[in-house]
């Protein structure tokens, strides 16, 4: 079984990495602006650019949590952490609930009085 803090340390920077990704990128669409004169739009399309560079390093992450989930689980099938609790199921109402032998006529609210 991996290490949970090992684990914690290779994902534990993507929020830092996307949040960096963004500012880096935004100020060197600052900094273009002040360069060729810009009025404002290469801060505008460095944010753009940086929110969709990060984007896709988040997604690249996923896709790399999800093979070292695989992998894991491919190892050690028994080990898995996630179990269901089965009195935590959903259950339908009308398998628990006993049948009911009475009926009662509908409930007329015209005829109270």
């Amino acid at each position: 079984m991996a290490k949970p803090w090992a684990e914690i340390g290779r994902y534990g920077g993507v929020g830092i990495e996307f949040v960096l990704t963004i500012l880096i990128v935004s100020w060197l669409g600052h900094w273009l602006d002040g360069r060729v004169r810009l009025h404002g739009y290469g801060l505008a399309i460095g944010f753009l650019v940086g929110v969709a560079v990060a984007f896709r390093l988040l997604f690249r992450t996923a896709q790399g949590m999800q093979r070292d989930i695989e992998r894991a689980e491919a190892r050690d099938p028994g080990s898995s952490r996630w179990t269901v609790d089965p009195d935590w199921l959903h259950k339908d109402p009308s398998e628990t609930a006993p049948p009911s032998n009475t009926t009662q006529p509908p409930k007329d609210d015209h005829d109270a009085g």
